[in-house]
């Protein structure tokens, strides 16, 4: 009653901070969160901070759950599970981080920050943890397979990952895959590659790549081999060489496994020499067999034999090595197309410090000259014939057998016109006869006489019309000298 009467007296505005200081000490703001919780990717084997930002936190607690786990993790910094790769700091008043190290795949799934008031408040985050690929090497083919040629082949390449990767294949050497449908590929997506009737070509390196957008991706290598009996390819099967000189013989040999190869001539086995070489170089399944002979002798000249012998079989192929006749010099291969109206000219001018034979010595600024002989165009043996030699034209008494031609016969004595008148007609065809053989005669004579002034004149003129070369009538000293062929068509009888 006391304290009611006081108040009475008191003046109202007395009483005005003090009912304000009850006013706000009762009014109390409400939690609430600032930013969500982002959704994270993360990879196997990495570290993780999962931030949850409150506001006006005051006196309630902040609780971190694995939902996927149905685990309560943290309660503010304490933590609850006694997994330890999992701990909360607190870096300011209103940010709780929830760290997880060395994240492993169960650790995906939805984490919860959670405020303990009522009613309750919380946020949700999703971690994705992924895993790159990784090949199941129990469910994969090995690193070598070996079929027999023309034969199926099956590539197996499984892998995991998360998410699941996708398994491609490509040939180490970039060339093209026959696919299932029958189509040229560089690349075949799938986890098995299938081969039909593989032949020797396919042999080589595949590689399997498996992959799922999470680095690194990763390859295997899985070589084939196709084995066969060994083929042998002869280049050149007749060879030709020179006594004297080096010649190769070649063989290819396509085999695999790989075969021992070897050279056989007149069935003896061929080894290193200083006689003969053996060289060999591979190249994939294929191998080049080279046998180098030196200083070739005339009973080197054969049929050699190239050999190759693996587990699958034999095979050999020949090479046959024949003589090149070479002349031994320029003169003896002139001289064996020799035509008679040929000569030689040589126009070198070096001449040999000796005489030989019939080559003489000569300037060397002289130009190359010919000698020749002046014989006549005509026979040596021919005389003019003489036109009153009896065998030809007898121009004798008209008496007898001197009054006919040869091969007539004798003039009759007789007529109808008696002794006188026969006379008479004799003499007029003798007179006849004796004009029409000196004609003839005194023709054949002219003619003969033309031909040999027209020949004496081209003699004097120094033509070469008529002339008998000599062929050693070149002067030139040297026998290697080089050769000028000059032909002729002369007027020789």
């Amino acid at each position: 009653m006391a304290f009611l009467h006081i108040a009475r007296q008191v003046h109202p505005l007395f009483f005005l901070p003090f009912l304000l200081h009850l006013a706000l000490g009762n009014i109390r703001e409400t939690p609430k969160f600032l930013e969500a919780i982002p959704n994270m990717n993360v990879t196997k084997g990495r570290d993780v901070s999962i931030p949850c930002m409150v506001d006006n936190i005051g006196e309630y607690k902040v609780a971190w759950m694995h939902i996927d786990r149905k685990m309560l993790l943290a309660i503010d910094e304490t933590v609850i599970t006694l997994i330890p790769r999992f701990y909360v700091t607190r870096d300011d008043p209103r940010t709780w981080t929830l760290h997880i190290s060395d994240v492993q795949p169960d650790d995906s799934g939805y984490y919860v920050c959670q405020v303990n008031m009522v009613p309750m408040i919380n946020q949700v985050g999703y971690l994705q943890v992924v895993v790159p690929p990784r090949f199941l090497d129990e469910e994969s083919s090995q690193s070598h397979v070996a079929v027999p040629e023309s034969s199926r082949v099956r590539l197996v390449c499984r892998a995991e990952g998360k998410p699941a990767p996708t398994i491609s294949w490509k040939r180490e050497d970039g060339k093209a895959l026959l696919t299932a449908r029958g189509k040229n590929a560089q690349y075949v997506e799938s986890e098995e590659l299938v081969l039909e009737s593989v032949q020797r070509e396919d042999m080589g390196a595949y590689i399997c790549i498996a992959s799922n957008k999470v680095p690194p991706s990763i390859s295997k290598r899985v070589v084939l081999d196709v084995n066969f009996q060994p083929v042998i390819t002869v280049p050149n099967q007749l060879v030709g060489a020179p006594l004297g000189t080096s010649v190769t013989l070649e063989c290819k040999v396509d085999a695999f496994p790989k075969a021992v190869h070897y050279w056989r001539f007149n069935s003896q086995l061929l080894i290193n020499s200083t006689k003969q070489e053996t060289q060999e170089s591979r190249k994939g399944y294929t191998t080049t067999m080279k046998l180098i002979i030196h200083d070739l002798k005339t009973a080197d000249f054969g049929t050699y034999v190239c050999g190759a012998k693996n587990s699958l079989g034999e095979t050999e192929g020949t090479v046959r090595l024949y003589e090149i006749v070479v002349p031994k010099n320029n003169e003896e291969k002139t001289n064996k197309y020799k035509d008679p109206n040929t000569i030689v000219v040589r126009t070198d001018s070096k001449m040999d410090s000796k005489d030989s034979g019939p080559w003489k010595k000569a300037d060397p600024n002289e130009t190359p000259h010919f000698t020749y002989d002046d014989t006549p165009p005509y026979r040596s043996d021919f005389t003019p014939r003489n036109p009153y030699s009896r065998d030809t034209i007898n121009l004798g008494s008209s008496s007898g057998s001197h009054g006919t031609m040869a091969g007539m016969g004798p003039s009759s004595s007789s007529s109808s016109g008696g002794p006188h008148r026969g006379s008479g007609n004799s003499s007029a065809n003798s007179s006849m006869l004796r004009a029409r053989t000196c004609h003839r005669a005194c023709v054949v004579l002219l003619l003969q006489v033309l031909i040999f002034v027209t020949s004496q004149l081209s003699v004097t003129s120094g033509s070469p019309v008529g002339r008998r070369w000599r062929e050693r009538g070149v002067v030139c000293g040297d026998k290697n000298c080089n050769q000028k062929t000059l032909r002729y068509d002369g007027l020789l009888t």
